[in-house]
């Protein structure tokens, strides 16, 4: 078969864009600085090999005649287009799997494949200031839900269970809001110190120091009118499920699956406990709750405005952030079930 001109202007532009996503995968490698440096290698090459390429079509005598295809082949040299396809396939793999990975919570604490199905639990690396920043977190939480709790009629509460609006309102009595406001605000600033001085310590430490700072201007406002102490109260009832979150993956660095083979039975009965409070305060205070406290803000929103005669009012903020809180649950709560129904699904033999 013969490679016309028309032909060879193709393979030269396939080269050109083969060079320009090398290029982008070499730029995606070099901003992360969390890329290991045999991908930064890997990038790199494929960078070289594509420009190879690129400049033997261009410069090639015969460019502008006809030429078979094995002609044109050994031109280039299989050994260099090869490499070029690898490196750019790993570079593209990368690229796709940082998009993704970046923005799951549910990556942080399971072992996901490139396909997203569940593995299993995480296996920890070694992170000593990671190490120590979660058993802070195991127990300063402690005193925070405790106290929490004690500003609740709890049997009230989970007696009506959210048969009613109100009464997520009516069950808080606040006898010890002051004590709970004060460690609350105690705790996320030292774990905002800890997380300037340790930022190994957590994944994305920009996100949390947003994340702090944004709770301790909201903690002003429930200090200045104990009001709406219950809604600051609702809202830290999710410290319960943080907490168990953060004891799965410190009470299981090994990443163990439970009742396999070799394990002891109380270590599996353990993780299992562990692991079932987990899933029962995800979904009822992360899907159950939360909707509740939006409803209620709603209305506090709504009545606001009707009074001020303005939608753009104090309450409008707690409501947006409060949608944010609740996407942010729902799409962890559909990256949790997709995962696990792909590790079950003809992958597994299922």
């Amino acid at each position: 078969a013969m490679v016309s001109a028309a032909a060879t202007d193709t393979f030269t532009e396939a080269a050109t864009r083969a060079v320009q996503a090398a290029e982008a995968a070499k730029q995606a490698a070099d901003d992360d600085p969390k890329t290991p440096e045999a991908l930064r290698t890997l990038t790199n090459k494929a960078l070289e090999e594509a420009r190879a390429v690129l400049l033997a079509a261009c410069t090639s005598p015969r460019a502008n005649k006809r030429q078979t295809i094995a002609e044109f082949a050994t031109l280039l040299g299989e050994e260099v287009k090869e490499a070029a396809e690898e490196s750019l396939q790993e570079g593209i793999e990368y690229a796709e799997r940082t998009m993704r990975k970046a923005k799951s919570l549910i990556e942080d604490h399971f072992q996901i494949d490139e396909a997203f199905r569940m593995l299993g639990p995480l296996r920890q690396d070694s992170n000593l200031a990671r190490d120590v920043h979660d058993w802070f977190n195991l127990v300063a939480l402690l005193p925070v839900i405790a106290l929490n709790l004690r500003n609740w009629n709890c049997s009230e509460l989970l007696g009506l269970g959210f048969k009613s609006l109100g009464s997520v309102k009516s069950s808080w009595h606040g006898e010890a809001f002051y004590p709970f406001w004060w460690t609350c605000m105690a705790y996320f600033i030292v774990d905002m110190l800890f997380v300037l001085l340790l930022p190994q310590c957590v994944r994305s430490p920009g996100v949390i120091l947003k994340h702090h700072a944004a709770t301790i201007g909201y903690l002003i406002v429930p200090y200045i009118d104990p009001g709406y102490g219950w809604y600051m109260g609702a809202c830290m009832i999710v410290e319960v499920n943080t907490w168990f979150l953060i004891a799965r993956r410190s009470f299981n660095k090994r990443g163990n699956k439970m009742f396999t083979a070799g394990l002891a039975l109380r270590t599996s009965l353990r993780l299992l406990l562990v692991s079932s409070c987990f899933y029962v305060t995800w979904f009822v205070i992360r899907l159950g709750l939360y909707p509740v406290i939006l409803v209620l803000i709603v209305d506090l929103w709504l009545a606001e405005t009707k009074k001020a005669g303005n939608p753009f009012n104090f309450f409008s903020i707690p409501v947006f952030m409060q949608c944010i809180f609740i996407f942010l649950n729902i799409k962890w709560t559909i990256d949790l079930l997709r995962s696990k129904l792909k590790s079950k699904g003809p992958s597994k033999g299922l």
